[in-house]
């Protein structure tokens, strides 16, 4: 066998990703905070790179489009204060401690400061603080009894002893099991608590179902005197923790605004939630006149064109987020005119299209932006929906929309007379919407809204309920 050396050239295609590409790239999936929380970082890594907060965006271009309409929102801001000097007066500080709120207690924190003043120290006191350990954000205790002492090593009697004296801690119905007992104790504590709604919240399963004739039997009161107590029981908070910070939620500002004006609509990127950024050239140019060292030079090179790249690539993000707001609007019109339950079949592939770009990049952009709309805050994804049935014209309608119909269908429903999911489907088809009932039953679950027989037995309860004494 002879053996032989050959060189031979072959042309291959490849995609390198550089780390400028990656980064543009990550920069269209951020949010407008996203987006502020990494600029922040590029600032602590770069000394040349600034930020400067005012309206005007990068590079000294407002991020503003319209589609209807060029205009400008001149006198955006009004000079307030106008005329007076900058002193301070008595009347405008002296109640300042009443105006900056107090920060929000945690519940275990509050019910913490009650334990300690109700619960002498010593093992009741570590009782409680077990207890407290599992409390929920609602300020139920879903545990069993037996089950707690017993992983515990602790003797049932005490438990007992200290749960009750948990349960007289504020806000009332705190440290209860359950639902029924988290009622009887803010019955108790207003001195309301009697046989009929003890037997009530005892059995809040027949409530729930509309059994109105068993629950009559079973506090052997008429209709109009059990109306009495469920009312009473109406006006007590099921959850009475709710309102502690543990629970708190946080709605982050929108990254996109449309709104309706005199002019037309008008396609804005909200400004506020975005820095401005600027390059310190001069100063870079002074660094590097003073060092002469190469090293030096280069590091300053790099990292003024790596933050060059960076307002180009947020730029770019910015133009890219506004150009598919706008295609939004154009394809959803009426929902933006009409409100919710307007809403068009549309797919990636469609705003890709119209604006020229790859559906990833569409993804990207519309995977975590909140757009505001005259209808309220919505996820960008949001618009974006699967079709459901055809119409008689061939036009399909959004998933959303066909749920916001049923809502509307179910919501006006005559007092005991609910729809069966074959009747919606017709009225669907009346609508010119095509949805079989199986169709109709499956939103209707995803909706949590209950069967029609189900739905008959609630409104005899909310008959019975709304009883006039």
């Amino acid at each position: 066998m002879q053996l032989n050396q050959r060189l031979n050239i072959k042309h291959s295609q490849s995609i390198v990703m550089t780390p400028q590409l990656r980064q543009a790239i990550k920069l269209l999936q951020f949010s407008n905070l996203e987006l502020t929380n990494y600029i922040e970082e590029e600032i602590e890594k770069n000394p040349f790179l600034e930020r400067k907060n005012n309206e005007v965006g990068i590079n000294g271009l407002k991020e503003k489009s319209s589609i209807e309409s060029n205009d400008r929102d001149n006198n955006r801001w009004e000079q307030i204060n106008k005329g007076k000097n900058n002193s301070l007066y008595y009347d405008e500080i002296s109640n300042l401690e009443d105006r900056i709120a107090e920060p929000k207690k945690s519940l275990r924190n509050y019910l913490l400061e009650q334990i300690l003043l109700e619960i002498p120290k010593g093992e009741e006191r570590k009782v409680a603080i077990l207890f407290l350990d599992i409390i929920e954000p609602t300020g139920w205790i879903n545990i069993n009894l037996s089950d707690f002492s017993h992983i515990n090593n602790i003797k049932i009697d005490v438990a007992i002893n200290v749960l009750k004296k948990l349960q007289k801690l504020e806000p009332i119905g705190v440290f209860a099991r359950n639902l029924g007992e988290c009622l009887q104790i803010q019955l108790k504590e207003k001195n309301l608590i009697n046989e009929a709604n003890k037997k009530i919240t005892e059995n809040l399963n027949l409530l729930a179902k509309g059994e109105i004739k068993k629950l009559c039997k079973l506090t052997g009161l008429n209709e109009k005197m059990l109306s009495i107590e469920i009312n009473i029981i109406k006006k007590l908070n099921p959850k009475p923790a709710e309102n502690f910070s543990d629970n708190d939620f946080r709605i982050d500002p929108p990254d996109v605004m449309i709104s309706n004006t005199d002019k037309g609509w008008r396609v804005e990127l909200n400004k506020s939630t975005l820095p401005t950024l600027f390059i310190q050239e001069d100063f870079a140019e002074e660094v590097k006149n003073k060092n002469t060292k190469e090293n030096d030079k280069k590091f300053v090179n790099e990292a003024v064109n790596s933050a060059k790249w960076l307002l180009r690539a947020i730029e770019q993000r910015n133009s890219t987020t506004l150009k598919i707001a706008v295609e939004v609007l154009k394809k959803q019109k009426e929902f933006f005119k009409n409100g919710p339950g307007h809403l068009k079949p549309l797919v990636l592939r469609d705003v890709a299209k119209s604006v020229n770009m790859h559906e990833s990049t569409v993804s990207r952009v519309t995977r975590s932006k909140l757009l505001q709309t005259p209808w309220g805050i919505f996820q960008m994804k949001d618009f974006f929906s699967s079709s459901v049935g055809e119409s008689n014209n061939d036009e399909a309608h959004a998933a959303k929309t066909v749920r916001t119909l049923l809502k509307d269908i179910i919501s006006n429903e005559k007092d005991t007379k609910p729809y069966s999911d074959e009747q919606i489907s017709i009225l669907f088809k009346n609508k010119g919407v095509n949805v079989a009932r199986r169709t109709v039953a499956k939103y209707r679950e995803m909706l949590n809204i209950p069967s029609s027989a189900e739905r008959k037995r609630l409104m005899r309860l909310n008959k019975v309920v709304n009883i006039k004494s």
